[in-house]
């Protein structure tokens, strides 16, 4: 068949598949079967050796059906779109309990610790050393251009040991969890002990009470819900190795890894812009303690909210 023929047969066809992928065409179900009808086209285009104008034509066309059948580009960023506003949000509140268990581990042994230092302050020496103790009371005095640093680290080299810090953290926790949630939750408490230990001794002198708390309170609403969640999601992955129930271990851990895999990456994006925080809001001398208190509680409430109402009958 002439190549004159062949386009006066099937011109028709290119036709109405350019006209569905521009927009124009009624009936989009019928794009698999043109699509197939079309590659066919291409492979006798290719074969009967046509010009080189209308195989490029065919093969532009082939490739633009594909994309449109198999996916796009622009549907990518819409997974981790919905990664975050959706199944984020919801899996954390699924696994409530687990939640639950490492806010009572982190707040309770705060809690417990920051009341034994309180009333009796020799204790404080039990858990840190002097050395340590002063150096955190010297961090956090009034008047210093960078508050809560031990050093003259400039912000970006400050961001950059945040980063570390709270990553590393975050993932020994969550790796932790996987010997059946113990190492995580004991990792947790120590760090819900290291927190009351240093809240209740700066608490207790009024030159440095009001300094530690507006540097911690903002950039913590992200720290602290970063490093539960990395807990949380590592002891479930824990549970799933000790009772699998009807699946084999191996099958139980790669399911249940799947399911909490938009948690942990929340849970470490979450630190990471607490670093962020860290680094370039909550140790500057320059911006007034109300304002970082007005702040810290505004992104308390936006975290909070967030995980109470967000993806809401969206899944």
């Amino acid at each position: 068949m002439k190549q004159q023929q062949f386009e006066a047969d099937n011109a028709a066809l290119w036709a109405e598949i350019a006209a569905l992928l521009d927009g124009a065409g009624t009936d989009r179900r019928a794009l698999p079967a043109l699509y197939r009808r079309l590659c066919q086209c291409l492979a006798l285009c290719s074969q009967r050796g046509y010009s080189p104008a209308l195989t490029d034509y065919l093969q532009k066309l082939v490739g633009a059906c594909h994309r449109r059948l198999y996916g796009t580009a622009i549907e990518r960023p819409n997974t981790l779109v919905r990664w975050m506003l959706i199944d984020f949000p919801c899996r954390v509140r699924a696994e409530w309990r687990l939640l639950l268990l490492t806010c009572l581990v982190f707040f309770g042994v705060a809690f417990g610790v920051g009341l034994l230092v309180w009333f009796k302050p020799q204790w404080a020496y039990s858990f840190a050393s002097a050395a340590q103790l002063e150096n955190f009371r010297e961090m956090y005095q009034p008047g210093k251009a960078s508050v809560g640093r031990g050093g003259s680290e400039g912000d970006v080299m400050m961001f950059g040991h945040y980063i570390w810090n709270n990553v590393s953290i975050g993932f020994r926790t969550f790796a932790g969890g996987i010997f059946g949630g113990i190492p995580a939750l004991i990792s947790v408490g120590f760090n819900g002990m290291h927190m009351g230990v240093i809240a209740s001794w700066l608490s207790k002198d009024p030159a440095t009470a009001n300094q530690f708390w507006s540097f911690v309170i903002t950039h913590a609403s992200l720290e602290l819900t970063g490093l539960l969640l990395c807990a949380m999601s590592g002891i479930r992955l824990g549970l799933a190795l000790i009772h699998p129930g009807r699946r084999t271990r191996a099958h139980a851990l790669q399911e249940s890894s799947a399911y909490m895999f938009p948690v942990i990456v929340g849970g470490s994006l979450m630190t990471f812009f607490a670093a962020f925080i860290e680094g370039f809001w909550s140790g500057s001398g320059a911006i007034p303690i109300n304002v970082k208190y007005a702040v810290g509680g505004v992104c308390w409430a936006l975290v909070i909210g967030f995980f109470l109402f967000a993806g809401r009958g969206k899944q």
